[in-house]
Parts: structure tokens; sequence; C-alpha cells
């Protein structure tokens, strides 16, 4: 037997490495991992949370990306979406809903948010469910006592400044021409924020002073995943867990099932 040149000792060396690195690095090799993907997510009032939400002691490869939760000191759960963090406050797996709420409300007393984008629920992941209304609100208005007596004024200070603005409930179309007086910090005329239909005629008698609870109630939103036919199919045909690794993946035990 011819001992190994020291180009082809280099080249076999380096290859058995790269096997050893590709077989440590990879999620599916790790029984530990997989094994995970039976456990639940809890936070706070939320409990039991299964497929398709990851998140806690559920890793990201338990579920589709778009459904990673967060735990913040084991009080309050997040979830992004279109690069925007709300709070969930409820999970409903049976109707498949959630109650969302907008980050900037919680943490202080005034109306102050950013703007919020309605199109972010309306995709085939995220929509909202009919019975919500819906806020415009605007800020940086001169004179918001003169405005029309259907909107009700609001006082936002954050961030060392203070705008005077105010709130209407429904979209308006088309903008009054007292609106032409109000412009934002964020160079947006004005934006809308769903909430509770619920919570409308409250809103209606009381104005301003309940805005900040009513925004901080929030807002129910459905899901669907679309890869809940695999799931199905998986749980049915072989007993497994749903798992995900940039496409459906079903998991028996530790491993991949065979032939998944």
């Amino acid at each position: 037997m011819h001992p190994l040149s020291t180009a082809s000792a280099t080249s076999f060396l380096f290859t058995l490495l790269l096997f050893f690195h590709l077989t440590a690095s990879s999620p599916w090799n790790d029984a530990r991992d997989l094994s995970k993907c039976n456990q639940t997510f809890s936070c706070g009032d939320l409990t039991n949370i299964t497929y398709p939400f990851t998140g806690g002691l559920r890793p990201s490869h338990c579920g589709p990306p778009e459904f990673q939760l967060e735990c913040h000191n084991n009080l309050m759960t997040t979830l992004t979406a279109n690069s925007l963090s709300y709070r969930v406050t409820r999970v409903n797996q049976t109707s498949q809903t959630l109650r969302l709420s907008l980050l900037g409300a919680l943490y202080n007393e005034r109306p102050c948010i950013y703007p919020f984008n309605m199109n972010t629920f309306d995709n085939s992941i995220f929509s909202l469910v009919s019975d919500h209304e819906t806020l415009s609100l605007f800020y940086g208005c001169k004179n918001p006592v003169d405005f029309d007596k259907e909107n009700f004024n609001l006082s936002c200070c954050m961030s060392g400044y203070s705008e005077e603005g105010l709130f209407k409930i429904g979209y308006p179309v088309p903008d009054p021409p007292s609106m032409e007086k109000c412009k934002t910090s964020f160079q947006v005329p004005s934006f809308q924020v769903p909430f509770l239909r619920s919570w409308a005629q409250q809103l209606r008698d009381k104005g301003s002073s309940l805005l900040v609870e009513v925004l901080k109630e929030g807002f129910d939103v459905s899901y669907s995943n679309p890869y809940s036919a695999d799931c199905q199919n998986c749980s049915k045909h072989s007993g497994g867990q749903c798992g995900f690794d940039g496409k459906p993946i079903c998991i028996c035990n530790d491993q991949r099932c065979p032939g998944k």
C-alpha cells in the first residue's frame, strides 16, 4: 500500500472536518432539539400554545417563522409582523384568532403611537376580523378646537416633544379641509388603527379620556397557517409532530419521520 501524498492527505482531512462540521451544526441531527417540538409555549396568562407557534420551549424549527412568539419576563408576549411588534393578549387556537395591541400605547398614558399600516393584516397569514372599527389619528394640528365636532381632541407628549391632534372614529374620506392644518412628526397626514367594535359607543361618549384604554385593549386578527394540510397529514399518517425547515417537516420522537 502506498502512503497518501501530502496533497491527498490534506484533501481527505479537509473533507472529514467539513463532514463533522455540517453534522454538528445541523439541528436535525440534534435529538434534543427535535424532541422539543412536543413542548408548548406559555408566558403569563397565555398557556399551552402549540403549533404553528414557536418561542419559549419551542425552538424556531417547530413552526413557520411568521408565528414566532417572544416572552418578556414571563409577563408579556409579543409577535412581530411586517417589522412592527405587537403585544399578544389572547390566543384562541380553536377559532384561530389572536388579540393584539400596539406596543406604543402600552408604555405611556398619552395616545402616542407610531404610524400603523393596516395592510399588515391583509395577507394570507393574518387578517383583521370583521368585528372591528377604525380610528383615524391626526397629530400636529393647529387649533384643533376648531375642528368638526365629530372629532375628538388629543394631546401627545413623548420623546421630548408635544403635539396637539385629534382622532375620528372611521375613515376621514374625503379629508375635511381643516385636516390640512395637521402635519405629524412622522410626515404622515393621518393614519388608521383598528379597535374592537364593542368599544365604539363608549369612545364616542367619553372621547379622548378613553382612547388609551381602547388602544391598549387592542383588536382581533385571524390567522391561517399555509402549511396546515401538511401538518394534518403528518399527525394523521405518522402520528408525528409538525416542524419546519424552510418547508414543513414531520418529526417522530426525536428524528424526522421515515419518508417525510
